[in-house]
């Protein structure tokens, strides 16, 4: 028979589960990505590549490494992504002015329309998160949540 030990501090019952911030936003997140990407389904669209082309019209052109980090994926299926979203002429890939060693992605005139329609997809699912929440207590929410993302922040941007 295994024996139960307490750590001290660890959660014992649901309630002190539910103090825990980062359980709580994790099962937000989950819940709101369950509900976005059913939704992206619908239009044939998947979650990594909304956020990369919102992460384009919002910074206009990124490098790889930023992309990862502003869309939330890893190298090697952010470089999948962007070779499918090229092909379907969403992005185009150009040597930086700055930086000739560098290349950088930013939105053709597809990706843009493309844009258009999957933004109010975004903003509806943000407001269904949000519904019954003040604006002073959204303003506050996001406070605390720039808060939070600076103190775990790994890179500049």
């Amino acid at each position: 028979m295994s024996e139960t030990r307490d750590v001290p501090g660890a959660p014992d019952r649901p309630e002190r589960l539910g103090q825990l911030a980062s359980y709580l936003l994790n099962r937000i997140i989950h819940r709101y990505n369950q509900t976005l990407q059913g939704e992206l389904k619908q239009k044939g669209v998947t979650t990594i590549t909304m956020r990369t082309v919102v992460s384009l019209k919002i910074y206009g052109e990124l490098t790889v490494n930023e992309l990862c980090v502003h869309a939330i994926a890893e190298q090697p299926t952010m470089s999948r992504t962007l070779d499918k979203m090229e092909g379907e002429g969403l992005i185009a890939r150009e040597i930086s002015d700055k930086d000739q060693r560098v290349r950088v992605i930013r939105l053709t005139d597809v990706g843009h329309e493309f844009y258009d329609r999957i933004w109010p997809v975004m903003t509806d699912a943000n407001e269904a998160l949000l519904k019954e929440v003040s604006p002073e207590d959204r303003a506050h929410l996001m406070r605390i949540l720039m808060q939070i993302l600076g103190n775990i922040r790994q890179n500049p941007f």
